[in-house]
């Protein structure tokens, strides 16, 4: 089943600045291709003594067998990437050989891997269960994302508080109300950490109640459900609700104020929230006719 597409285009804004590994499909063969692909081809200078391995001799290898990763073959790249195999008129992966059969339930090495990435596309008539894989991982990927940027400001205040005299610290917590930007930095990303999460435990449940054709569409109902929460929120934009699900929304009323704290909190929440809707209508969406 498909999904409607959301009419905003998917922000790109925590995208990982590290180099992924690009998932191209050739339809002729039916599987995936990393890397560029590309052979390099030495001349042949037509002296064959002069190419001659002499060390070769020693151990029956040849000087490329010894040669560095970087070195390796286009095919032996292909064979630890796997492949796509069409069998019957049927679309299925294969792992390469050797690897776990719980392979995808490692969501460390998940989410480093191309099924995370930003830019996966999935081949016409991809299984219902890859789909879910491509969501579960990217899933993985932003939480490992949001860890990362935690550390990174934790870091930072840590270097700045090292930095400060007594009588600068003293006067920044003595000041009315103030909230330190790092700290306003980090309650977002914190929140949305705790987001991805939830949202990545939700997944787990509907996997367990659903078949793999209706785990994308169930989740999907889930992630307007919760954005419907969010909208009720004090610190939710007054049109969020109808921007984000085309309806409105009875706001909650309460005496809490509204602070920088809380307002990033809602931020990061409602971030990943809509960052993980984008990704499942992504992972459902019919392929462009050429």
């Amino acid at each position: 089943m498909i999904l409607p597409a959301n009419r905003q285009q998917p922000s790109s804004g925590n995208d990982d600045d590290r180099p992924t590994a690009r998932l191209s499909v050739d339809y002729r063969k039916a599987r995936i291709v990393t890397g560029d692909g590309d052979e390099q081809n030495k001349p042949d200078d037509g002296n064959g003594w002069d190419g001659f391995d002499w060390e070769s001799l020693s151990d029956g290898t040849t000087r490329g067998d010894q040669s560095d990763p970087d070195g390796a073959s286009d095919e032996d790249e292909a064979a630890s990437a796997g492949e796509w195999v069409s069998q019957g008129g049927v679309l299925h992966w294969e792992e390469p050989e050797g690897t776990p059969d719980d392979i995808a339930s490692d969501l460390r090495r998940e989410a480093q891997s191309p099924w995370a990435s930003e830019t996966l596309t999935l081949p016409l008539g991809a299984p219902d269960a890859l789909r879910v894989r491509g969501v579960r991982a990217w899933l993985a990927r932003q939480r490992m994302l949001e860890n990362e940027a935690m550390g990174m400001l934790l870091l930072e205040r840590r270097q700045q508080s090292a930095h400060e005299d007594d009588d600068t610290a003293q006067r920044r917590t003595q000041a009315a109300g103030e909230t330190h930007p790092l700290d306003i930095a980090l309650a977002e990303h914190q929140a949305a950490l705790a987001e991805y999460e939830s949202l990545l435990a939700a997944l787990d449940e509907v996997g367990m109640h659903n078949g793999p054709g209706r785990v994308l569409v169930e989740y999907h109902f889930s992630l307007g459900d919760r954005i419907a929460t969010l909208a009720t929120a004090p610190e939710a934009p007054d049109d969020f609700a109808e921007t984000q699900l085309f309806t409105t929304i009875e706001r909650t009323q309460t005496p809490a104020p509204v602070t920088p704290l809380s307002r990033a909190e809602w931020d990061g929440r409602a971030g990943a929230v809509l960052q993980a809707r984008r990704r499942v209508e992504r992972m459902t969406a019919p392929e462009e006719e050429e």
